[in-house]
């Protein structure tokens, strides 16, 4: 036993010193690639697929874990069970998912997806591509209040083109949630400007649109986050999966 204890110590050791010993810049760098991921699809250039077997996706996809717990099983999930497009932007806004009587306000939406919350989030991630994956083009850019995308080549020989991705924007988020787009009208461009939760029916959270009493009864609530770049890319995940299983 102690000649076995001593092999397991040596090859513990071993491990140890052979294991990769990664910069503060390019840990950084790893989670800013591996959160941008939720960003591509099969119609850009480059793909997940081409991202995937880098060092810097394994290494972000490893640092991810460790702080936030690996991906749970979209079956075995509990929180994405209760998601809907409203929960998951209160959520993105004030870092907890909604009770009852909490209201969601369209200016908080407008908050979490300003112009100079995606610039930071998309120059950062911009920035870490150039320097840990040169050999591949940024698929990526935040210009002008628009993100970018570049799409994949229809042909041999075409120029790449990039097209505006505008499901970002404030008023497509706002409009995103089923409760507002049942409340507006396109023609006379009107909508509601809040929605108010009424706790879980079933599995899910629901909300219906706010009323001017409501509204003025309403405390003012804590002030709304600065969202992170792993709260985006939760979302943006979640919405996903959300489109995928048709909840």
């Amino acid at each position: 036993m102690a000649s076995l204890k001593r092999r397991v110590e040596k090859l513990e050791q071993c491990q140890l010193a052979h294991r990769p010993n990664h910069s503060t810049q390019f840990d950084e760098d790893a989670l800013a690639i591996y959160s941008a991921v939720s960003y591509l699809d099969a119609t850009m250039a480059p793909t997940y697929h081409d991202v995937e077997p880098t060092a810097a996706y394994v290494r972000g996809k490893e640092l991810r874990n460790a702080l936030y717990g690996p991906i749970i099983p979209a079956d075995l999930d509990e929180h994405l069970k209760r998601y809907t497009r409203a929960s998951g932007e209160f959520e993105l806004a004030f870092g907890r998912e909604p009770h009852s009587g909490d209201i969601l306000r369209y200016e908080h939406v407008a908050r979490m997806h300003s112009a100079e919350n995606y610039s930071r989030l998309f120059g950062r991630i911009v920035e870490a591509w150039q320097r840990q994956l040169p050999r591949l083009t940024c698929p990526l850019r935040f210009e002008e209040g628009q993100l970018l995308r570049r799409l994949a080549l229809d042909r041999r020989g075409d120029a790449p083109k990039w097209a505006e991705d505008v499901r970002i924007q404030p008023v497509m988020r706002w409009l995103e949630i089923p409760e507002v787009m049942l409340n507006t009208d396109l023609k006379a461009m009107l909508t509601i400007t809040a929605i108010v939760f009424l706790g879980q029916v079933g599995t899910k959270h629901q909300c219906r649109p706010a009323t001017d009493e409501e509204l003025q009864r309403a405390e003012i609530g804590p002030p709304v986050n600065e969202p992170t770049w792993f709260r985006f890319a939760q979302q943006r995940f979640y919405e996903l999966l959300v489109e995928v299983m048709g909840a």
